[in-house]
């Protein structure tokens, strides 16, 4: 049976150019761990969640969101605009950036953390608060 010495995430889903860039433009930070975690970032099929008590995710993440030039925003968790922030993101194909999350979360946020995808032809939708939105693909979270 075949086996590889010293497997790891860096080697396997790596690519040095792409880590380069994201240490060199965003100030990733040059340890394996947050390497690993920029690359879990990076790839992730769901919203990912950052515990980061020295704010270097946070950094990365405002870097790299501000760059793309994508119509980064950023809320703050329980903000009274957060929720019409998330709709125009939504609809719009923004990435959202919520900091300061806590054990709780409001519950309007549970359709997107968990996706409750509604489909009607090629429409799809999703119920923030009261409110159905059009959902675009090109949403983060």
């Amino acid at each position: 049976m075949p086996l590889t010495d010293n497997v790891s995430l860096i080697g396997i889903a790596g690519k040095k150019v792409v880590i380069e860039g994201w240490k060199g433009l965003y100030g990733l930070p040059d340890d394996q761990l947050s390497i690993e975690n920029a690359i879990i970032l990076e790839n992730t099929k769901r919203w990912p969640l950052c515990i980061d008590p020295q704010g270097q995710a946070n950094t990365f993440v405002r870097r790299m969101g501000l760059e793309k030039k994508t119509n980064f925003k950023i809320v703050r968790n329980n903000d009274e605009k957060t929720s019409t922030i998330l709709e125009g993101a939504i609809k719009f194909g923004q990435t959202v950036l919520i900091e300061g999350v806590t054990e709780k979360l409001s519950a309007d946020l549970e359709p997107i953390l968990v996706p409750q995808f509604k489909t009607k032809g090629k429409n799809i939708s999703i119920k923030l608060g009261d409110k159905e939105i059009d959902y675009n693909p090109e949403f983060k979270f």
